[in-house]
């Protein structure tokens, strides 16, 4: 088996420990592994009632209570004899062994001979630090490397008190378990996995890498499941540890509808940086046309890399790419609708900034199209801050370079600087002020802008430059005010800002503002966009107040609430924002936790006319007692840009133990807007101290193209201390 195998890698961990102890007594030629093994001291205490010593016989002997210590391993026994003439050790009697570990090992007699290089230990049994045990007939020690345990019996499983239970609920029975110290392998032959001891699982042989060594190749353990689309699967990955810095994963998956699904996983270290790829190939049996289905080839390449130069700069890089837009969805290898790439460097120095990108876009739902898809290449980005004040504040400079180009649409060229200052000021009135001021310039070439006024036509090409000078000042009075058992914390604050209402231009694309959303967050954000290509102009205030509450349990509330008012409407923006007319919808949040363990968060957009609600957004998360819930509403409007729908959905999840072993969880999620189904999934499961079960039936309702909904049942059982196993199987599709 492979190094990433079961993590109890062997039966064998206190006879090793057992035979070490004694290990340093050998001969010069084992000097190293002496080293290796023991304080470099060399020190052996011995504490015991009674020490004799048979100078005719050359015996040593030592009664009551004997302790011996190593280092920090330690063997106690009712007796312990030296024969100097045969160099035999002899351990009798309630002998165990403490290693630093945790572990600790019982045998009933331990015996070493040949220069402590052989011996055997007869009936063993170890409790290890995780609690799990194991025991043995014997164990025989040959060859100085070589050690044997027979009739092994690992489990990590207690013996349940109810009458006439002996057996744990699993246990790993072995004939015998072989530790070959030079190979530094683990050989198991003959071994069983018993669940309430019925042998369930017959293993003829198989062998790991001991407990030394931390990686190595091998097959790794299998996994079977079951789907409507690709039919019966098994994995079988081999796990190849190339080098010191490198290793790989070869995954095959073999499948009864759609032939093989190749992946591989490469990873390596450099003394400078690390890369991780996973590449996955398959050329399917059957094909449907007229959907991506229809290709004679299908894979996907994902991964990421990250390189330190030098103390400031730094590249990376991160792929995403797949031949077409159902391939990771329909093979369950990623949920993504959108795929990026990208590649970077970055300098650091402080304050003091510099970042080159390069992206490249791939969208994979059934609106999307390659054409019209940006590349972007590159984007750079500089930011500095002056060290020293200026007229008590800060100032900084900041530019932005970008370069984006698509076959179908839109193409621009962009260059925008910034200088900026702000200054924060407390009065002894507890007023806190916070001044800054801003100019800032862009230069775009832009070509094949669609023209919104005349429908299939675009704009010549053309330069566009453009300028914004901004000035704002914000006033908060935070009042704070405790009764001896809460703390109350009230702050309004007010904010002015002006700049010449310039507005927004059509004949500038909108590439990198898309996401615009006026919430709670950004209501006090002296520019609401979150991209350069688009700005928040012409003279604004904005009000509100925030409150906050704390118990001395660690319980606490808080609230927030606030409008935007203008002089004039900004008719760049969508009605739908809630920020085009001279008075804003009112924005607010309220979040309250009672404990650590209860959360609750409402998030609202109210229309400041008729008080509808624009955004409406509620979560809750908890746990009491044997309930552990999660609740979830979310109402959106269209966005500005109309490229979505009034949304709306609810989820609900929640796991109820029934008593300390048995539990029930579920989840549902629906979509409200459109009145169907996204997903549902519920199940019970079952956990001790030594395994976790889990049965569950899945179904999801997502469609696209060449990928059907599903229903699926899913086992899987986790055997602590060792590695778990699941199955699915599908058992439906519309």
């Amino acid at each position: 088996m492979g190094s990433r195998g079961f993590r109890r890698g062997t039966l064998l961990a206190a006879a090793i420990a057992l035979t070490a102890l004694f290990s340093h007594t050998a001969d010069a030629q084992d000097a190293p592994a002496r080293q290796a093994a023991f304080p470099e001291s060399g020190e052996v205490l011995m504490q015991a009632d009674e020490l004799t010593y048979d100078r005719e016989a050359r015996v040593v002997t030592a009664t009551g209570n004997v302790e011996l210590a190593y280092g920090e391993r330690v063997l106690l026994a009712d007796r312990v004899t030296y024969d100097e003439k045969t160099g035999v050790v002899k351990a009798d009697g309630n002998v165990s062994l403490l290693d630093p570990q945790g572990d600790v090992a019982f045998a009933d007699q331990l015996v070493l001979r040949n220069e402590m290089r052989d011996g055997v230990i007869d009936t063993l049994r170890v409790l290890l630090s995780d609690n799990s045990r194991m025991a043995g007939s014997s164990v025989v020690r040959s060859g100085g490397n070589m050690t044997t345990l027979h009739r092994g019996v690992y489990s990590a499983c207690d013996i349940c008190e109810e009458k006439g239970q002996t057996k744990p609920l699993w246990q790993i029975k072995a004939f015998r378990v072989i530790h070959n110290q030079e190979e530094k392998r683990i050989i198991y032959e003959d071994a069983f996995i018993e669940f309430f001891g019925v042998p369930v699982f017959y293993i003829p042989y198989f062998s790991q890498p001991d407990p030394t060594v931390k990686r190595q190749s091998g097959l790794l353990p299998p996994s079977l499941s079951s789907s409507t689309e690709l039919g019966q699967q098994v994995e079988i990955p081999y796990y190849w540890a190339i080098s010191p810095d490198k290793d790989a994963t070869i995954i095959p998956r073999f499948t009864t509808k759609e032939g093989t699904v190749y992946q591989g996983e490469y990873r390596q270290r450099f003394e400078s940086g690390e890369i991780e790829t996973f590449v996955t190939a398959t050329w399917p049996e059957t094909r449907t046309p007229g959907t991506p289905a229809d290709d004679n080839f299908r894979g996907s390449l994902f991964g990421s890399g990250r390189f330190q130069v030098d103390e400031y700069w730094s590249w990376g890089f991160r792929s995403e790419l797949a031949t077409d837009d159902t391939y990771l969805r329909k093979y369950g290898l990623s949920d993504a609708t959108d795929l990026v790439s990208n590649l970077n460097a970055t300098y650091s120095e402080g304050r003091n900034s510099f970042t080159a990108d390069a992206y490249y876009f791939q969208g994979l739902l059934a609106t999307d199209n390659a054409d019209t898809t940006p590349f972007v290449a590159p984007i750079l980005q500089y930011n500095y801050s002056y060290p020293e004040q200026i007229l008590g504040g800060r100032a900084g400079f900041s530019a932005n370079a970008m370069v984006l180009e698509r076959k179908i649409g839109a193409k621009s060229r962009r260059i925008s600087s910034t200088i900026s200052w702000d200054r924060h000021d407390t009065t002894r009135d507890g007023f806190v002020f916070h001044f800054f001021a801003s100019l800032r310039g862009d230069v775009y070439s832009v070509d094949d802008v669609p023209n919104p006024a005349l429908p299939g036509t675009s704009f010549d090409s053309q330069t566009i430059a453009r300028g914004l000078p901004t000035l704002g000042v914000e006033w908060s009075y935070p009042l704070i005010r405790s009764d001896g058992w809460t703390r109350h914390v009230v702050e309004p604050i007010a904010q002015l800002i002006y700049s010449p209402n310039v507005g927004n231009t059509t004949e500038i694309p909108n590439e990198d503002s898309l996401s615009f959303e006026f919430d709670d967050t950004n209501l006090f954000s002296e520019d609401r966009f979150t991209g350069l290509d688009q700005w928040e102009t012409g003279a604004r205030a904005n009000v509100g107040f925030r409150y906050s509450i704390f118990t001395p349990n660690g319980g606490q509330a808080n609230a927030m609430f606030g409008q935007s008012f203008r002089v004039d409407d900004n008719p760049s923006l969508a009605a739908s924002t809630g920020l085009r007319d001279e008075s804003s919808d009112y924005v607010g949040r309220i979040m309250v936790s009672p404990t650590k363990d209860l959360v609750a968060v409402y998030r609202f957009r109210l229309d400041d006319d008729r008080y509808r609600i624009r955004r409406n957004e509620v979560s809750l998360t908890g746990r009491e007692g044997p309930v552990m819930a999660e609740l979830g509403y979310a109402y959106f409007a269209a966005d500005q840009t109309q490229t979505f729908q009034p949304r709306e959905e609810a989820y609900a999840g929640s796991v109820v133990k029934l008593n300390e072993y048995w539990r029930v969880f579920g989840q549902v999620r629906q979509d409200i807007a459109n009145s169907r189904s996204v997903s549902n999934r519920f199940g019970i499961g079952y956990e001790d101290e030594c395994i976790d079960v889990a049965l569950g039936f899945s179904r999801s309702f997502y469609q696209d193209r060449d990928i059907d909904t599903d229903s699926a049942v899913v086992l899987r059982i986790t055997l602590k201390t060792l590695g778990s196993a699941s199955a699915s199987g599908s058992v439906g599709s519309d």
